[in-house]
């Protein structure tokens, strides 16, 4: 397995910085990509493997300040693979995510994943910048 998945940021799609070693998952930004499927897909393959081997601890920090509908898509599916990592091991997993307090939408979206979520999820809502 790759230890490591970078992906840089850019005006429609986020950071995203997995470290395998650490257990600490990153997902920063803007999510409008135009085919959030083929941008998604190798933080898909890089978590189905990493679900074979997860670090004893895995923290999710999750900072979006717009996501498309294809892009929530997404997410539930990267929801179903963090339930995969509760129910199949015994990695203690947690999500922080970050959101303006400004952005009731995106709240909404952030309190369905959290009841699908079978992790330890929290929503933190800020006043500042969610992301430099």
């Amino acid at each position: 397995m790759q230890n490591e998945l970078l992906i840089k940021a850019t005006e429609k799609t986020p950071y995203v910085n997995f470290d395998a070693t650490s257990g600490r998952l990153q997902i920063h930004g803007y999510s409008l990509p135009e085919n959030s499927i083929e941008f998604y897909k190798p933080v898909m393959d890089w978590l189905e493997k990493y679900l074979l081997a997860p670090n004893k601890k895995t923290e999710f920090d999750i900072r979006l300040i717009i996501l498309n509908t294809s892009s929530s898509k997404q997410f539930m599916d990267i929801i179903r693979r963090i339930n995969q990592i509760v129910e199949s091991t015994d990695s203690e997993v947690s999500i922080a995510w970050y959101y303006e307090i400004e952005d009731e939408d995106l709240y909404e979206i952030i309190v369905q994943y959290k009841e699908f979520c079978k992790a330890k999820f929290d929503i933190i809502g800020t006043q500042h910048k969610i992301i430099e």
